[in-house]
């Protein structure tokens, strides 16, 4: 059973998740038959993105299509919080309009999730659209006694009003007062729990960063804006909401808190959080055995140090600004310093110089949502290396490599009786039966690459077959397509793939395809002149240069490699 009340809705028997919310194994919400309904909390648009930051559009973005595949309709709402501290900051810092900033990111946030393969959701809703949608919330809260307004003018939740607060967390107010709220009592608040639903304008903030209300002008806190926007696109008792494991709380808590209130119980049917990415610091790291074990015990009391946060520098800088430090935070300066070092190639419009965004796709799809996944960096003279990630994209140059294999083995078979039994049907249906039932159990993407493998590599051996049934062909072309289209890993077009991937290694070694092409000409007329001596020398002198020929019956095309 789901959460109180949702019952009474219905649920499908086939996709089945782990339910934040009661930490169990759930069907699939169903408040409406054959339909989903998904909200998950996008960016803050005040910078560029880093590889953490991608994993839960990859995440949700599979979601979305596998319940698709299954012929559920879907509606996935994904905001942009474009009105933020951190935008009026950045703003302030470059004198803009925080308008201006918030665009300028948006833009980046599509650019670099489209570069990952994920599609744009149904509706992308901003803060700045729902500001009428925010306030009429606050009042609702307001006149049920759950917020308050302080003298000056901020409007607090009183999160003692709502009983259950802490559910989704698991956190106990009455113990751990501490962890709670952001900014301590003497903002105007109550305790130390209650968290901002209106912010008053300061005297000093721009005209772009402040709005009408009926408490003054001001700005909404963070949480109350997905409370109001997803009830604005999704309505009541929505089916699930997505986000990263760092939202759990307090964004995810403070949600519910003044939802429930307001619309009822529950906010939705089902929580589903992705895991962090996070980083080896100690690869590559030069710390003292004394430091070594100071920070054994720091990472094993607070795992998310080691996830990259764009206030590592922050806290670096911090750290480093203290005349005398102590010798546990000696060794946080020197985990900031190092995450800072890796945060250069964490941020993923760096990342994508170096990698496909294909690549990037499927090693996050590679290991379970929920697990923790680890963002590895070697560096040395020839400049940085990411093993993984490396892997990741010669594993998509196979893929692409059989689509050409195979249409090139289907247009040689087009109009040709062959005599050959088909034999591959009942191996493709049990393969696509695997892919979908790793899928239905919790979105196991990792379980799912394996029949996808699977039908990759019989598609190639029967390829390589001397006699084979133009049926099977066929069936392994269906199947590896309904699988890829899926998964948002190998369904385009491979010229494509090739030629972009092609292009970002020539350019990291100074060479141009211009300069490449004259290379590969001067072998042809040689191999024409029958001067073999020097075509092997050409042949040589390119894969020196990292570039791998391929003699094709009519011309030699070449790859980067």
């Amino acid at each position: 059973m789901g959460p109180v009340g949702y019952a009474l809705l219905g649920t499908n028997m086939g996709f089945r998740f782990h339910d934040t919310l009661t930490d169990s194994i759930l069907p699939l919400p169903e408040r409406t038959p054959g339909e989903t309904s998904l909200y998950v909390c996008g960016p803050t648009v005040y910078g560029y993105i880093h590889v953490g930051n991608a994993r839960p559009p990859v995440v949700f973005d599979v979601l979305v299509r596998h319940l698709e595949a299954q012929g559920r309709a879907v509606k996935y709402v994904r905001n942009y919080t474009d009105i933020d501290d951190k935008i009026i900051a950045v703003a302030a810092a470059n004198s803009e309009d925080p308008g201006a900033v918030s665009e300028r990111f948006i833009a980046a946030y599509r650019e670099d999730t489209a570069a990952l393969g994920c599609r744009a959701p149904s509706a992308e809703p901003r803060v700045s659209e729902h500001l009428g949608d925010i306030v009429r919330h606050i009042e609702a809260l307001l006149a049920q006694g759950f917020a308050y307004v302080t003298d000056e003018g901020d409007v607090y939740y009183d999160a003692a009003r709502f009983e259950t607060y802490g559910k989704l967390s698991k956190r106990n107010v009455a113990v751990n007062r501490s962890e709670f709220g952001r900014g301590k009592v003497g903002e105007g608040k109550r305790n130390e729990p209650d968290f901002a639903l209106w912010k008053r304008a300061k005297p000093h903030e721009p005209a772009g960063a402040r709005w009408p209300s009926p408490w003054g002008d001001g700005r909404p806190g963070w949480h109350i804006e997905c409370s109001a926007m997803s009830y604005a696109h999704l309505g009541k008792h929505f089916d699930l909401h997505g986000g990263g494991m760092d939202l759990k709380f307090p964004h995810h808590e403070n949600e519910i808190a003044q939802t429930e209130p307001v619309h009822g119980d529950p906010m939705c049917g089902g929580w589903m959080h992705n895991g962090f990415i996070e980083v080896d610091v100690e690869r590559g790291a030069s710390f003292s055995p004394e430091t070594a074990a100071l920070l054994a015990g720091l990472f094993a009391a607070d795992p998310e140090l080691r996830k990259i946060s764009k206030s590592d520098r922050a806290r670096r800088d911090a750290l480093a600004a203290e005349p005398a430090r102590s010798p546990a935070d000696e060794a946080l300066f020197a985990v900031y310093s190092r995450k800072v070092q890796i945060g250069h190639w964490f941020q993923l419009r760096r990342l994508l110089e170096r990698v496909d965004g294909e690549a990037v796709r499927l090693w996050i799809l590679g290991t379970h949502y929920r697990s923790p996944l680890a963002f590895d960096v070697q560096e040395d003279a020839q400049g940085p290396r990411f093993p993984a990630l490396e892997a990741a994209e010669k594993q998509c140059e196979y893929l692409y490599d059989t689509w050409l294999k195979l249409r090139a083995r289907r247009e040689a078979l087009a109009g040709k009786v062959t005599g050959v039994k088909p034999s591959a049907a009942a191996f493709f249906a049990k393969a696509r039966a695997d892919f979908d039932g790793a899928l239905n159990d919790d979105l196991s993407t990792a379980g799912a690459l394996d029949p996808f493998y699977r039908v990759f590599s019989r598609i190639n051996e029967l390829c390589d077959a001397k006699k084979v049934a133009p049926e099977d062909l066929a069936a392994g072309d269906e199947t590896a397509r309904a699988m890829a289209a899926v998964l948002g890993v190998a369904e385009g077009d491979p010229e494509t793939f090739f030629g972009r991937v092609t292009a970002r290694r020539i350019a990291l070694r100074g060479l141009s395809s211009t300069q490449i092409d004259a290379l590969v000409d001067a072998r042809t007329e040689a191999r024409n002149n029958r001067d073999f001596a020097r075509a092997d020398a050409l042949r040589a002198e390119l894969t020196q240069l990292g570039v791998e020929l391929r003699d094709g019956v009519s011309k030699t095309t070449w790859r980067a490699v």
